[in-house]
């Protein structure tokens, strides 16, 4: 069950600072919007822009580890609690960690700033220190089921090394093997994490029954994506492209078991088909071979920024008291995020139209997590309206 519930034990004044989701959404979502606002000015030849690395590297580098990193970790940071019976890291603990973040992303902005070396040993702590708080809790309670996301964030920071490597040794092969492995680590979470609670909420949400999940379906959903994150460290495409198949095959008959077609009034719930839905598209994409940028995208666009803003959207109005009825603009940011993956898709297929289909991407990326910013800000920093903890 991941409808999290808090813990009884006293709370930090500040409300910030009470649970895991509230500094990592906020935050995370700022960025993302900072980043790719950057990024896109920038691609478009409208700024001049001095990252470490270079912009292109800059750009994949922050998108992974700065935006989707921050909101893995915030909610991985809050579920656990419910998934353990264990208290969360809080308080001054949870803000050293969330400047343990912030600091490389602000310093990674301007190569002049800092040394890379010494803000990529700053960086590398982040992901390992997630892991040891999740561990202890897991370990604590014997709850091996879960102790799987914890290999999962050290192999999401040996990536993070061989990127930074990588780019320091300007070994572009290196760094674009490090990016795609991270990828599909981070849709591997994703994947793990959906499976629990989409068809779990829709169950809830609507007259759908859920069907019983089928052991042997989800041991392959992980086991494909973990053998396509090994087949993209050989870096041969055949192989890659067939366990791009394999895996976007067995993602997409899982999906098709969740009753999406009970979802369509229910934006909290279509929002997280529709999302789903572009990780097998990717992989399927990856595995016919048509434009690897094209299937890279959906999963990273769609998939992971739509079940991003999403999963942010409810989990701040249940862990907040709130009704799980979000603000409309927020509506019609997952509306933008679907056109944001679908444009961004186009930009890889339709060369000649690249520029287009790109700022169509840019702006609807930015319209979608800024709706999420601006009406969830007053959420985030203020007390449950319940009076509970958390």
């Amino acid at each position: 069950m991941l409808n999290i519930d808090e813990p009884s034990d006293r709370q930090p004044n500040w409300p910030f600072l009470r649970l895991g989701f509230r500094p990592f959404f906020l935050l995370g979502t700022f960025f993302s919007i900072v980043a790719i606002g950057l990024w896109g000015s920038f691609f478009l030849g409208q700024i001049s822009f001095t990252p470490h690395g270079n912009p292109l590297w800059w750009h994949g580098h922050e998108m992974i580890y700065g935006f989707v990193m921050a909101i893995v970790a915030g909610f991985i940071l809050t579920a656990s609690q419910t998934w353990t019976g264990q208290p969360s890291i809080k308080g001054k603990a949870l803000g050293l960690l969330v400047l343990l973040w912030l600091i490389p992303r602000v310093l990674l902005i301007q190569r002049q700033w800092f040394p890379l070396e010494l803000v990529a040993a700053i960086d590398l702590l982040f992901a390992p220190s997630v892991a040891w708080i999740l561990g202890k809790q897991v370990i604590a309670v014997k709850q091996w089921r879960n102790f799987a996301f914890i290999p999962i964030f050290l192999l999401l920071s040996i990536a993070n090394a061989l990127s930074y490597y990588g780019v320091i040794t300007r070994d572009l092969a290196l760094v674009t093997q490090a990016f795609h492995g991270a990828s599909i680590l981070m849709v591997t979470i994703v994947a793990l994490i959906g499976g629990r609670v989409v068809p779990f909420f829709t169950d809830r949400a609507t007259t759908w029954q859920r069907v019983e999940s089928l052991a042997w379906l989800e041991k392959l959903t992980f086991i494909s994506l973990i053998l396509l994150f090994a087949a993209n460290i050989i870096g041969n495409a055949l192989t890659i492209q067939i366990m791009a198949m394999i895996a976007g095959t067995t993602l997409l008959f899982r999906w098709s078991r969740w009753g999406v077609q009970s979802t369509l009034h229910v934006p909290l719930l279509w929002s997280l088909h529709l999302s789903y839905l572009f990780i097998p598209v990717g992989l399927l994409l990856m595995a016919i071979g048509l434009n690897f940028s094209a299937g890279l995208h959906a999963m990273t666009v769609g998939g992971l920024g739509g079940m991003i803003l999403a999963m942010m959207a409810r989990v701040s109005l249940g862990h907040t008291g709130r009704n799980l009825v979000p603000p409309k603009p927020v509506i019609l940011g997952f509306g933008f995020i679907l056109i944001a993956a679908t444009s961004r898709v186009l930009a890889a297929l339709l060369p000649q139209q690249f520029s287009l289909w790109l700022a169509i991407a840019i702006l609807s990326w930015i319209s979608a997590f800024a709706s999420f910013f601006i009406c969830y800000m007053p959420i985030l920093l203020k007390p449950r309206v319940d009076g509970r903890p958390g």
